[in-house]
C-alpha cells in the first residue's frame, strides 16, 4: 500500500512539473509577441501598403499631391509607430523626409512632406515607385519626373 501511495505522489509531482513548464512557455511566448511591436500580420501589411500602392507608376502631379497629403494624414495617424512612416523622396528636390520617432521629428517629417507637395507641379507627370523593407511594409517612396 505504501508503494502505491508513493507512486501516486511521484506521478502527481511529474504532472505538476509539466504544467508549470507549459505555463512558463506560454507566458514567455505571449511576452515575446507583445514586446515586438513591428510584428504585423500579413493582412495589416497589405492594407497599409495598398493605400500607397494605388499611387504607383506614372501619375499626374495632382495625384502625387494627393499621395503626399495622404502621407501627412498617415503621419498623424501612426505618429507612435515610426515603422509606418515611409520616407518620401522627390528626386529633383533636396528635401527628403526620413520618418519620425519623436514629436519634433514628426513635425519636421510633416513639414518636409509639405515642402515636397509644394514643389510638385499639378500638370506634370511623375513616376512614383514604392520600395519595401524586410518587414514587407513600404519604407520608401521615390517620386521622379517622368520623361
Amino acid at each position: 500500500m505504501e508503494n502505491a501511495s508513493k507512486a501516486l505522489i511521484i506521478a502527481a509531482s511529474v504532472l505538476v512539473a509539466i504544467l508549470i513548464v507549459a505555463m512558463g512557455v506560454t507566458i514567455f511566448n505571449k511576452a515575446q509577441n507583445s514586446a515586438d511591436t513591428t510584428n504585423l500580420d500579413q493582412t495589416e501589411i497589405n492594407m497599409f501598403n495598398s493605400k500607397f500602392e494605388r499611387y504607383s507608376n506614372n501619375q499626374l502631379g495632382s495625384q502625387v499631391k494627393s499621395l503626399i497629403s495622404f502621407a501627412i494624414s498617415n503621419a498623424s495617424t501612426n505618429k507612435d509607430d515610426p515603422v509606418k512612416l515611409p520616407e518620401v523622396i522627390l528626386t529633383n528636390d533636396t528635401t527628403a523626409d526620413g520618418g519620425a520617432s519623436t514629436e519634433e521629428e514628426l513635425k519636421a517629417y510633416i513639414g518636409n512632406l509639405g515642402t515636397i507637395r509644394n514643389n510638385i507641379i499639378s500638370t506634370r507627370t511623375y513616376n512614383v515607385t514604392c520600395h519595401y523593407a524586410n518587414t514587407g511594409l513600404i519604407d520608401n517612396i521615390t517620386i521622379d519626373v517622368a520623361q
